[in-house]
C-alpha cells in the first residue's frame, strides 16, 4: 500500500488516486515511449522495480510475475472511502497473469464497496473475460498505446488499431456491466480524437505529458484542445496530471485547470470515495470540480 499524498512534503504522487495497492506485480509488456528529443523512456513501474524504491520487492526483475495473496486482505482495508489504483506495478489483465488471480482481486474489491478501485490495461480484449466478476465499484480503464509494446515498435496505424479496439471493448463493458470506463492518455503524444470519436464510451479521461525520469515533454496544444472538445461535448470529466501545468498555464485557450471526477454512479448514487476526495480538496485547496455521469 502506497499513499499518494505526502503531508510533510505536500507531494501528490499519482494525483488521480489516493493510494496504490498491488496484490499483483510485474509485467511482460516492456512498454517504451519515444521522446521528442529522440531519447527513449521506459515504464515508470519498471524503473521503480529495477532501479528505484521498489527494487527489494522485485528480486527477479520486473518481467517476473509476482502474486501476493496476503495483500488481498489489505486491498479492502480501511473504513474511510478511498480512490485506489490497483495495478500501478503491473497490468493485472495481461495474458501472463493467471485468470484465477484476477478473479481473486476482483472478488476482494467487491468486498469493500465503499472504496473505488481503478485499473488500467494495455491488453483491453482480456477485460471481456472478467465482466461477470467485475464489482460495481471498479472503474475499468485502458491506457493509450505506447511506442514499443512486447518488444516491437508500433506504427501509428498499429497504435490507432490498438486504441480503437480498446474503445470497442470499453463500449462492450459499459453495456454488459454499467461500470465506469475511462482512458489514461498519459502521455498524450498524438491526436487521438479521430479514433475515440464523438460517440465514445468514456466516463472519465486523464491527460498527462510525456516523461523520462524528471524531464517532461508537453503535448501539442492542438491535440489537448481537440481531446477537451470531444470530452466537453459529451460532458465527460477530465483530470489533468500535474505535469501538464506548464502547457495549461501558458495557453489560456485551453481554459481552466481540471481535476474532475465522475460524481455519481450510473444509478445516480454518489460515489463515496469521490465525496471523501472532495473533502480533501476543500481542506488542501485542490481543484474541486466533479460531474455526474450522463
Amino acid at each position: 500500500m502506497t499513499v499518494q499524498f505526502k503531508k510533510k512534503t505536500l507531494g501528490r504522487g499519482i494525483e488521480w488516486c489516493d493510494e496504490t495497492r498491488n496484490p499483483i506485480g510485474g509485467c511482460v509488456h516492456g512498454c517504451q515511449w519515444l521522446m521528442p528529443d529522440g531519447t527513449i523512456a521506459e515504464c515508470y513501474a519498471e524503473n521503480l522495480a529495477e532501479h528505484g524504491v521498489a527494487k527489494a520487492g522485485y528480486p527477479h526483475g520486473f518481467e517476473h510475475h509476482y502474486w501476493r495473496p496476503k495483500e488481498l486482505k489489505n486491498l479492502g482495508a480501511g473504513k474511510t472511502p478511498r480512490i485506489i489504483f490497483s495495478g500501478s506495478m503491473s497490468d493485472m489483465y495481461a495474458h501472463a497473469v493467471p485468470p484465477e488471480q484476477v478473479r481473486a482481486v476482483l472478488d476482494a474489491m467487491r468486498g469493500a464497496p465503499h472504496h473505488s478501485y481503478l485499473t488500467l490495461t494495455k491488453a483491453a480484449p482480456q477485460l471481456l473475460k472478467y465482466t461477470d466478476r467485475m464489482p460495481p465499484n471498479l472503474w475499468v480503464g485502458v491506457s493509450s498505446p505506447p511506442d514499443w509494446f512486447l518488444g516491437k515498435r508500433l506504427s501509428r496505424q498499429q497504435q490507432i488499431a490498438m486504441l480503437r479496439k480498446s474503445m470497442e471493448v470499453l463500449t462492450e463493458i459499459k453495456k454488459r456491466t454499467g461500470n465506469i470506463v475511462w482512458l489514461s492518455a498519459e502521455p498524450l503524444s498524438w491526436d487521438v480524437t479521430n479514433v475515440i470519436g464523438d460517440d465514445h464510451p468514456l466516463d472519465w479521461c486523464v491527460i498527462g505529458a510525456a516523461s523520462n525520469g524528471k524531464k517532461y515533454y508537453q503535448p501539442e496544444v492542438g491535440d489537448v484542445a481537440n481531446l477537451l472538445r470531444v470530452m466537453d461535448e459529451s460532458r465527460t470529466p477530465v483530470f489533468f496530471k500535474g505535469n501538464l501545468n506548464p502547457l495549461i498555464n501558458e495557453n489560456a485557450s485551453l481554459g481552466r485547470w481540471r481535476e474532475d471526477f465522475p460524481l455519481c454512479y450510473r444509478d445516480g448514487s454518489q460515489i463515496p470515495a469521490v465525496v471523501e476526495r472532495q473533502k480533501r480538496c476543500d481542506a488542501l485547496g485542490w481543484t474541486r470540480i466533479s460531474l455526474p455521469l450522463v
